[in-house]
């Protein structure tokens, strides 16, 4: 199946080739992101293919061919080859593989990624040109390197589940791997960086010779500095930051209220909005509220206010008015609710490609929406495509697959 560009543009990474070695969430994420820009992905995969191939149910199709639900939404756009790298001749390929590809990154403990080739000091001497990029649980050396993470570990070691939670309530998780997402997002900037610096080099003729510096984010530090602000609240004062429920911790009132018919949010973000807020809601504030300063202080008082008057209100009529008013507020959706939205606003957002239904990438190009290209790819569909696309005949190809170096 070839790609087909979105609305005709040559989208930013096209002729870009990237090696993703890595699997499960964080690094099928920074690559996906790359294949929406335009890169060409090669998921290499392991015999037993990417463990998230079986999480499910749900899967899209029959659940042998290895499409779980968790599996496509973050391998859309990809080629997939299956290469044994615990062989040598597997890493003989992968040397091949290398050797085109502008970009790999891998998810693996250093120890792991030795033994299969993808040491980043290998590489680089093999490959001067090729950006290299890690993804780890844990930063440093040694055995903390060696620990392996996954989203649960890095929310619970990393202080995120102190302080998500209702207060005086046990610790909770994220809905969703988001921490797996953030050292996504972390890795595809510096693959990025590390393109960008290889094409500065190459204008200064020194890329062959010095090549460009691996990269490396780990989910647990890529966590903590996630904490931003409650970060900056434990940094500023040597006190324990809490939980607050829906509430923030240095503004009031930035929380979920219950309607009368619903829940929703209120997200007052400074001291003119307040003032718009009450007179929506018909309130006489006191004039030590007058800042968030003083609502902060005052927490408790501003919503015992607050909140009984908007339990007077019909959800949506009361965020027609706080929209009429410039107040920033929203319903809060179930999941099928806010993809009907999108809908709304997007016919197309959700594209369908091959029985599997893919959202749009949230990232848009002179305006144009990127739809899924290519649906998440079946075990090694790719393997002999690929394979031919480097230079390896049938008859070699076929003799990999019977000494089951490849499949």
């Amino acid at each position: 199946m070839a790609d087909v560009p979105a609305g005709g543009l040559t989208l930013p990474l096209d002729g870009v080739t990237v090696l993703d070695c890595s699997r499960v969430l964080a690094g099928p994420h920074a690559t996906m992101l790359l294949a929406d820009l335009g890169a060409d992905v090669w998921k290499l995969e392991p015999p037993s293919g990417d463990e998230t191939r079986g999480w499910g149910p749900p899967f899209w199709g029959d659940p042998g061919d290895g499409r779980s639900a968790y599996f496509a939404a973050v391998n859309r756009n990809k080629r997939s080859l299956v290469v044994d790298l615990k062989t040598d001749a597997g890493q003989e390929l992968l040397d091949r593989l290398a050797a085109r590809a502008d970009l790999l990154l891998h998810n693996y403990v250093p120890s792991v990624a030795a033994r299969l080739g993808l040491a980043a000091d290998r590489l680089r001497e093999r490959h001067p040109h090729l950006v290299v990029t890690a993804i780890g649980g844990f930063p440093g050396t040694g055995m903390l390197a060696e620990r392996p993470a996954y989203d649960l570990v890095a929310q619970a070691w990393s202080g995120h589940m102190a302080v998500t939670g209702a207060p005086g309530g046990e610790p909770v998780k994220f809905g969703v791997g988001l921490l797996d997402l953030l050292a996504g997002l972390e890795a595809a900037v510096a693959v990025l960086a590390g393109l960008a610096a290889r094409e500065r080099r190459r204008r200064q003729r020194d890329a062959v010779t010095t090549g460009v510096p691996p990269a490396s984010v780990s989910l647990v530090e890529a966590a903590v500095a996630g904490l931003t602000n409650v970060l900056g609240y434990h940094l500023a004062t040597g006190e324990e930051p809490r939980r607050w429920g829906t509430g923030h911790p240095d503004i009031v009132p930035y929380q979920v209220f219950a309607a009368r018919d619903g829940h929703l949010v209120v997200a007052v973000g400074n001291d003119v909005q307040f003032a718009r807020l009450c007179a929506v809601l018909g309130a006489d504030p006191e004039a030590a509220w007058a800042t968030n300063q003083g609502r902060v202080q005052r927490r408790a008082e501003v919503l015992a206010v607050l909140a009984p008057r908007v339990a007077k209100w019909r959800r949506d009529e009361l965020l027609a008015a706080l929209t009429a008013a410039d107040v920033p507020g929203s319903q809060v959706h179930t999941v099928g609710e806010a993809v009907a939205a999108m809908q709304q606003i997007e016919p197309e957002w959700i594209t369908s490609v091959d029985g599997v239904e893919l959202p749009a990438s949230p990232i848009r190009i002179g305006g144009v929406q990127l739809a899924a290209r290519r649906p998440p790819p079946r075990l090694g569909e790719h393997t002999d495509e690929i394979l031919g696309q480097i230079g390896l005949s049938r008859a070699e190809i076929a003799a990999l697959r019977s000494e089951g170096v490849v499949a």
